[in-house]
């Protein structure tokens, strides 16, 4: 856990956690209050804590999640999405197009919808190469 109030500030200025009702503090309950990014590295970072200890891990995919702007991807002319129910196919193409791999995209039903959540764009342990997503 970060235990220092900037760090969790800054950290949540870019990743917010929207499922806490307010904004974690250092002197709080790090168990609740970053359980969501223990949950992180416990899922995803220990894969290359032998590379990354868990502050850089962080540093690092903070990096990573601003290497390649899905506004541009997604409405460029380029490869323009069919709006306003894009074809999952049609997402998964122009992502590919632009990083050479293919993402995950994560959905999650809303109002009897399916909606996307998330896109997951993989790397390799050290961070620097896009690769497929299993």
């Amino acid at each position: 856990p970060l235990k220092d109030q900037r760090s969790i500030n800054a950290r949540d200025n870019y990743w917010y956690d929207y499922f806490l009702s307010k904004p974690p503090s250092a002197k709080g309950n790090w168990r609740i209050e970053q359980n969501f990014w223990a949950m992180e590295w416990n899922r995803r970072g220990t894969c290359s804590e032998n590379v990354f200890n868990q502050q850089n891990y962080f540093n690092l995919a903070k990096t990573l999640m601003f290497t390649y702007d899905l506004t541009y991807i997604f409405f460029n002319a380029r490869s323009p999405i069919q709006l306003p129910w894009p074809r999952v196919r049609d997402v998964m193409l122009a992502i590919s197009k632009f990083t050479q791999a293919r993402p995950e995209l994560r959905c999650r039903y809303y109002n009897n919808n399916k909606i996307l959540m998330e896109v997951v764009l993989c790397y390799d342990v050290l961070g620097k190469r896009v690769i497929n997503c299993t």
